[in-house]
């Protein structure tokens, strides 16, 4: 039982490192959410987030991990990975795309806040992030399920990170009746970077021995760093990192500084006496700076050499390379970019807006890749305080199956919303063995949950569809 649960967890549960936007939040128009994916996109009322619960959520994106290709059922049915000798190794590869993209985003809110003025609406806050993206070449599974004699090469491994604090403030403004653009100025305060690139991964297997050589590029920036690097020597990586650490904690705040800037601009174009909304977006467009007083920059590698183990005199037939790191100048520091998105949407609503259609593609600019999304959804407005909406996104070599989910609730007084995307619809019954069973999304490869919790400020803004519809209500009361 304990074996499956950790297989549920590495598959699923990994993600509980990462928060992302949830795609269903962009058309609907209570939530708080729908700002940050366009700052066009105001919710129906200003809003005071909880801190640490205003924006917490969990999400991932690859396009190729999941149950089905990692994990196989044997004759007797047992569970086993790709790796076992049962498993059809062309099977397993088949399914994997040539270059395998993993992307995680951890992005907690410290504060929200948002008002309606008579004319603009206002925003800001206070958020906490942490991006990764990596891309494993399809030679590394390949070496994985043969180790067979030959060699293996797997360049074009790459590695991207960021991990930073921004600060915003943003705006909504009206510039004709059908026409709302928005801006959001961010101030980033960086804590650690990394690109990591390997020129160089090499592995040989023969009958007598299994050797591999590694080289690579490492650009790394942050505040426990080394400034003082010889450039252009091998250089000891842990000492350095020791010593360096000792010197900041005796004064944390020496190495202040690394910062930037980055903005999210936004439109949304209303048609048809506001029945039809198109919109567009561009967010996370920015860099962080990194001073040398925090960054490292060089070229690194290690080889090991391997040929057997001798039990009798319990020696080992091994050659290995000491790592090395050699330096290079970096009295210029470091600019790294953030993983931007492009957000176009489009919606229309039907029945005095109380039902409406949507339709969003999005784009992630990550370090090392690009994936895009479609996401269409059906929106529910029942009450002037209740949004629903159910949603199908087409994503990862358009994977079938995938839908999601949201329900917004905000009254006066709070603002509550709850949302996922990319559920999997196709679940495995896997028996445990003592009568009892264990479903399994064999095909989830992707999770983004979310949940904000806050106050509500002031009174509702509703669409002029909206508006017409409670008009036409007092008019047949009347």
């Amino acid at each position: 039982m304990k074996r499956y649960i950790a297989i549920l967890i590495f598959v699923l549960a990994l993600p509980a490192m990462a928060a992302a936007q949830v795609r269903n939040s962009y058309f609907m128009e209570g939530s708080t959410f729908r700002t940050d994916m366009n700052p066009a996109l105001a919710p129906t009322r200003g809003y005071v987030n909880f801190p640490l619960l205003g924006g917490l959520g969990v999400g991932m994106n690859n396009n190729f991990l999941s149950i089905e290709n990692m994990l196989y059922p044997t004759r007797d049915g047992r569970l086993v990975t790709f790796m076992h000798k049962s498993v059809d190794r062309n099977d397993f590869l088949k399914r994997l795309p040539r270059n395998n993209a993993l992307e995680m985003s951890v992005s907690e809110q410290l504060f929200g806040f948002g008002a309606h003025t008579k004319r603009f609406f206002w925003s800001a806050g206070l958020n906490l992030k942490v991006n990764a993206d990596v891309n494993i070449p399809k030679n590394v599974f390949s070496l994985l399920t043969s180790l067979g004699q030959g060699t293996y090469n797997m360049n074009n491994l790459h590695l991207g990170a960021n991990a930073y604090m921004e600060v915003y403030v943003g705006a909504a403004v009206p510039i004709k009746d059908f026409i709302t653009v928005g801006a959001r100025v961010k101030g980033l305060i960086g804590f650690a970077n990394a690109a990591f690139n390997v020129d160089q991964m090499r592995v040989s297997v023969t009958d007598e021995e299994v050797s591999a050589r590694f080289r690579g590029d490492l650009t790394a920036s942050c505040p426990i760093l080394n400034p003082n690097m010889p450039i252009g020597e091998p250089i000891d990586i842990e000492s350095i990192m020791m010593e360096d650490m000792s010197q900041l904690l005796q004064n944390p705040l020496a190495r202040l500084g690394n910062g930037g800037v980055a903005v999210d601009l936004g439109a949304e174009v209303r048609l048809l006496d506001d029945h039809l909304r198109v919109s567009a977006a561009v967010t996370d467009l920015g860099f962080i700076k990194w001073s040398r007083k925090a960054t490292i920059s060089g070229k690194m590698g290690t080889g090991l050499t391997y040929r057997g183990f001798d039990f009798e005199t319990e020696e080992l037939d091994a050659d290995n390379e000491n790592f090395n790191f050699v330096a290079a100048d970096v009295s210029k520091g470091n600019t790294s970019r953030l993983n931007c998105s492009l957000n176009v949407g489009a919606e229309y609503a039907i029945l005095h807006n109380r039902i409406s259609f949507g339709l969003l593609s999005h784009t992630k600019f990550c370090q090392t890749f690009t994936y895009s999304e479609l996401t269409a959804s059906v929106n529910f407005k029942p009450l002037n305080w209740i949004t629903a909406t159910l949603s199908h996104t087409l994503l990862n070599r358009n994977q079938p199956g995938v839908f999601g989910f949201a329900l917004n609730l905000h009254p006066t007084g709070f603002n509550l919303f709850l949302g996922a995307d990319f559920i999997d619809l196709k679940f495995a019954k896997k028996s445990m063995g003592d009568g009892g069973a264990m479903l399994l999304p064999v095909r989830q490869r992707s999770v983004n949950l979310n949940v904000g919790l806050g106050f509500s400020l002031g009174r509702a803004k509703y669409s002029k569809a909206y508006k017409e519809d409670v008009a036409l209500r007092k008019a047949k009361k009347n």
